[in-house]
């Protein structure tokens, strides 16, 4: 092959690898309905029209924050947690094999510097868990911390779960 062919078919091979590296990375901020078994972008809409709001977390006044951006490594995280809890039927927030929120969002390949879950169990649409998480305080204080800016969540069965984090 002379040089001038292999110096092309370098260069097409570097556009191409740039390409797919941002389909990759765009596609975290995408939600994906059918991947997660709810509506994703209903659980968003509520979760910032709160946050933009501000509210009070039991007896905790919570300002306005920032509204959370869509990350499909959370979503895939709060998945597994979810059809993890409706195969084992357990609830809980550490699997019976004792890894957490944590571990599981580092296997989903998350990069976190802060994160938090909920969970829920039998609630049958987005508008009835999100009521359910707000009229829980510490469920509240993660939809509503300033420490977290994407979010993730997922149902399989009855269970419900949300992955909060900050890279």
């Amino acid at each position: 092959m002379n040089r001038f062919l292999q110096a092309c078919l370098c260069i097409f091979l570097f556009i191409t690898s740039c390409e797919k590296n941002s389909e990759v990375q765009s596609e975290n901020l995408q939600p994906t309905p059918a991947s997660v078994g709810l509506n994703s972008e209903l659980v968003l809409k509520l979760v910032n029209e709160k946050r933009s709001a501000g509210c009070n977390c039991g007896t905790t006044a919570m300002p306005p924050v920032a509204a959370l951006k869509w990350n499909n490594l959370l979503a895939a995280a709060a998945l597994a947690h979810s059809k993890d809890m409706d195969a084992n039927n357990y609830f809980s927030h550490t699997s019976p094999d004792g890894r957490n929120a944590g571990d599981r969002i580092t296997a989903a390949g998350y990069k976190w510097m802060a994160y938090g879950e909920n969970i829920a169990a039998g609630q049958p649409t987005e508008q009835a868990v999100f009521d359910a998480w707000i009229n829980s305080e510490g469920h509240c204080k993660n939809i509503m911390s300033a420490g977290f800016n994407e979010l993730g969540a997922a149902k399989a069965g009855k269970y419900w779960t949300q992955e909060f984090g900050r890279q």
